[in-house]
């Protein structure tokens, strides 16, 4: 099939894959100058109406879906009467292609691993299952930021099969016996997917095999789940629990949820559960870096320096009066001239302590460069608010108000577009910060309450955690 010049106003460049479902494209987006992902169905399959529908419901339900670990959705079209949806491209492979490369060591997959759960459990909260998960449908980011998608085949084929047209839906290596034996199913065969993934991670290859597809579904629904540590031995048994838990024959054995299992993985690879929580918001909203342990420890050892010498010559002023009391009333004693000679010596380095070398103060005109900020598109989606708000390239955000929610949906012109959400009318504040770079040395030139001006060799009159930030109040509408 030749590869079509474009779809609506994308530029193809290459297909990058083709299934049963859908078949996927590599396109330039002109008017946001990026790189995007579409997703069409193929046009030999225009004659089934009941795959259309199905299609279209897929392109409603992932519309839904917002969280830092899902794959956002750009934009919904039709084109030549064939549908299609916009997709960030995902710039850095699959867990497919890492998984080529080698196993990964249990920290990485725990980590990897913790972060699909959360997207996961936000998918079953909204009541959908993704039933088609394995390595091919988990994205990394240019930052290596793991992504899951094509949700799409959840609920789309009732009446179309993979394997055998009896309506069981999935890739058989990683399919729960429940769904290969057509049952119905719930957030647990997702378990089962998930746990069946993390024994590949770890070993580089899948818990079963076989000569056909169906006979790896038998073995899924027949076969023990295999001993990791047969094959990695150096691993801590509890590794083989989590695994075994999670891909027990049994749904009712498994982990009620990917919260528990990512939770049960961390607490093999590190000694504790992690920061996980089985919340819808787990995640959405980006935090600014705190200040760097190494510049806070400088003014907190200065302060400490300054109370220690302090407390010092308290200690021998009392040790002095004292001393001084007890000449008094014994006229034989020993004179305290050791006492008297000490305390000189003493005073310098409480100078030198207590009056640091401080840079200036800046004049009134100088200050940091602020990153720009503005909201750029206000609409209502199945009488959701959301609203776009475009920052600077390298600025970070904190959404301050706590029913407020943003992620980072993509660039646009060489910046960034945050996607934000929350009750309607939300008055929503978003501090925007691209601060100063800061070294230990710089930041010692200034008081606490001051940054130090590379450009301009002063202090500012602002905090280090406010230097460079900007304030976007936006107003979500009602949608209701």
């Amino acid at each position: 099939m030749p590869l079509p010049e474009k779809i609506g106003r994308y530029k193809v460049e290459a297909e990058l894959g083709r299934g049963g479902m859908a078949t996927v494209y590599r396109a330039f987006d002109p008017r946001f100058d990026r790189e995007v992902a579409i997703k069409v169905l193929p046009r030999e399959m225009m004659h089934d109406p009941q795959f259309r529908s199905r299609f279209e419901r897929e392109i409603k339900m992932i519309a839904q879906l917002e969280h830092p670990s899902i794959v956002p959705v750009y934009d919904v079209g039709e084109e030549d009467e064939q549908p299609y949806f916009v997709m960030r491209f995902m710039m850095g492979g699959s867990l497919s292609n890492m998984i080529e490369q080698g196993s990964i060591p249990l920290a990485e997959t725990a980590q990897i691993i913790g972060k699909i759960a959360q997207g996961l459990a936000y998918a079953h909260r909204k009541g959908i299952i993704h039933r088609d998960l394995k390595p091919d449908n988990i994205l990394f980011d240019e930052n290596g930021e793991p992504f899951i998608s094509d949700f799409g085949v959840a609920k789309l084929s009732e009446s179309t099969s993979n394997l055998t047209g009896s309506g069981v839906i999935g890739t058989p290596a990683y399919m729960s016996p429940e769904q290969a034996q057509g049952a119905p199913i719930d957030m647990r065969s997702d378990v089962y997917g998930l746990g069946v993934i993390v024994y590949q991670m770890l070993t580089g290859r899948q818990p079963y095999s076989a000569d056909t597809p169906m006979g790896v579904v038998v073995k899924h629904i027949t076969d023990p789940v295999p001993e990791i540590l047969t094959v990695l031995p150096n691993l801590p048994p509890e590794v083989d629990r989590v695994i075994k838990t999670a891909m027990a024959k049994n749904r009712d054995e498994r982990y009620s949820n990917t919260i528990e299992l990512a939770k049960a993985l961390n607490m093999a690879a590190f000694g504790n559960t992690g920061d996980l929580t089985f919340s819808a918001s787990a995640g959405i909203s980006a935090r600014l870096k705190p200040l760097p342990s190494s510049q806070l420890s400088r003014r907190q050892t200065t302060g400490l320096v300054v109370a220690g010498v302090v407390l010092l010559v308290g200690v021998a002023g009392f040790f002095l009066l004292r001393n001084q009391l007890f000449t008094a009333h014994n006229p034989t004693a020993t004179p305290v001239a050791t006492i008297e000679v000490a305390l000189p010596t003493q005073t310098p380095t409480l100078n030198t302590v207590t009056e640091p070398a401080f840079a200036p103060a800046c004049s009134a005109g100088v200050a940091f460069p602020l990153p720009e900020a503005k909201e750029t598109n206000a609409q209502c989606r199945q009488k959701i608010p959301y609203t776009s708000a475009a920052i600077s390239p390298n600025a970070e955000f904190k959404v301050l108000s706590a029913e407020g929610k943003c992620i980072l949906a993509g660039k646009d012109n060489e910046k960034q577009v945050l996607s934000c959400t929350g009750p309607d009318f939300l008055e929503m504040q978003i501090q925007v910060c691209a601060p100063p770079p800061l070294t230990d040395a710089d930041l010692a030139k200034c008081p606490a309450d001051s940054t130090f001006n590379a450009e301009n060799s002063c202090c500012v009159a602002v905090p280090p955690a406010e230097a460079g930030c900007v304030m976007l109040e936006i107003k979500l509408k009602g949608c209701n």
